[in-house]
C-alpha cells in the first residue's frame, strides 16, 4: 500500500481543493468523478483524474483502490451516491474510508454503513474558524483568502 497515495472522489469545491492540496504536499492522489468537466479541471494538478462511476465496485476496482492509504467520500450534495460509493469501497476491501457528511444524522448513517472517520464540513469549519477569530492577527490573512476564494 502507498502511504502517499489517495483516492479522492467527488470533485467538488471541497474535493478538488483537497486534491490539489495533498498533490501540493507530495501526495499521489487519484481524483475521481463521474462529471468529466470536474475531472478536466484537476487534471492538470494530480498524477490521475478519471471519469469514474464510484457507486460500482467493478468500476472502482479499474483503479486498484487497495494500493491507497485512504479513500476520501468527498461527494456534496448526493447523499445517496455518497453511501452507495461507501459501500462500494467497503465491498472492494478498502480500510480508511473518510466520508464528508452535512449532519449529525448523515454522520451516523456514514459510520454504520462503514466509514472510518466521517467529517461534517460546515460545523468542523465553524469551530475551526471560530477558534483562528479568537488568536488574533493570524485569523486575519485568512478570512481574507475566504473572501477572495
Amino acid at each position: 500500500m502507498a502511504q502517499s497515495r489517495y483516492l479522492i472522489i467527488g470533485l467538488g469545491r471541497f474535493g478538488a481543493a483537497l486534491a490539489e492540496s495533498l498533490a501540493e504536499q507530495g501526495a499521489e492522489v487519484i481524483a475521481v468523478d463521474r462529471d468529466m468537466a470536474m475531472v478536466d479541471a484537476v487534471k492538470q494538478k494530480v498524477a490521475y483524474a478519471i471519469e469514474l462511476d464510484a457507486t460500482d465496485p467493478q468500476a472502482l476496482l479499474s483503479i486498484d483502490p487497495l494500493k491507497c492509504r485512504a479513500a476520501i467520500v468527498a461527494i456534496g450534495e448526493n447523499f445517496e451516491a455518497t453511501v452507495l460509493t461507501l459501500a462500494a469501497l467497503k465491498e472492494v476491501g478498502v480500510r480508511d474510508i473518510v466520508a464528508r457528511s452535512r449532519s449529525a444524522r448523515e454522520s451516523r448513517i456514514l459510520q454504520a454503513v462503514g466509514a472510518t472517520q466521517v467529517i461534517e464540513l460546515e460545523y468542523e469549519m465553524g469551530r475551526t474558524f471560530g477558534k483562528r477569530l479568537i488568536g488574533g492577527a493570524e485569523a486575519q490573512p485568512a478570512l481574507g483568502q475566504a473572501l477572495k476564494a
